[in-house]
Formats: structure tokens, sequence, C-alpha cells
């Protein structure tokens, strides 16, 4: 009973042809394409509409893929960005506290002047110094 069933399906198997155009379009066909054609054997019509069917699923899940690595990308771009904007923040925030406490308590205080000798701060220049300092810590240390 087998070889009789097989007898009457073996007339239903053609040949299928597979090729790809200019564009890289992968295309599956009864009859063959005039020039660069790859002969599928014993493949039915129905099997490469499900062949084509599951390329383009596989494409589809594959451009999605690649879609969620970018996005993946950019956001771990956006985290070391915005890690990296805190970390000077805190620095900034750290020395201009640091400055606000040696203009708090220090009685006598200096800077330098670009020929390397000790300028010492008058009341005027220390009291404008401090009001920088704690302008600057109000705006790092929030």
């Amino acid at each position: 009973m087998f070889f009789v069933c097989a007898l009457f399906a073996l007339p239903a198997a053609g040949e299928l042809y597979k090729w790809v155009d200019g564009s890289g379009k992968v295309h599956y066909s009864d009859q063959p394409p005039t020039v660069g054609a790859q002969t599928v054997r014993g493949a039915s019509a129905a099997e490469a509409a499900i062949s084509e069917q599951a390329t383009q699923s596989l494409s589809a899940r594959e451009q999605a893929y690649q879609k969620r690595l970018k996005e993946d990308e950019e956001a771990k771009a956006k985290a070391g960005k915005e890690a990296e904007q805190a970390r000077l923040k805190r620095e900034n925030c750290d020395k201009a506290r640091n400055n606000l406490v040696t203009l708090q308590n220090k009685t006598r205080v200096y800077s330098t002047n670009t020929a390397g000798q000790r300028v010492y701060l008058d009341d005027r220049a220390r009291a404008q110094a401090l009001a920088s300092s704690q302008k600057a810590v109000a705006e790092n240390c929030r």
C-alpha cells in the first residue's frame, strides 16, 4: 500500500528554482530564471512558500534584534554620559565646599598671582570670594 501511494505522489514532486535578483531579494519559482538560478530538487511550491515566509519571518526577527541591540547601546552610552556628568558635579561640589570652608575658617587667605607670589585678600575681596564660593556650592551641590 505504501509503494502504491508513493507512486502517485512521485509526479507531484517537481523542480523548484531559487535565485537572487539584482537587489538581493531571493525568489522561488517552478519556472527557471534566465541567468544564475539554483535548482532545489524535491521541494514543492508549498514548501517554497513556507520557506519564503520563514525567511521573511527570520529577516523580521533579525531586524528587531538589531534594533534592540542598537537601543541597548544607545541606552548604555546615555547612562555612561549621565554617570560622568554626575561624577563631575560631585567633584565640583567637593571643591566648592572645601573653598567655602577655607574662606570661612581662615583669617588670612591668599591666592597666587601670575608671577607665583602670594597675594593676600583684603576684607572686600574676601567677601566677594565668599559670596562666589557660596553661589558655587548652591549650584553644584543640589
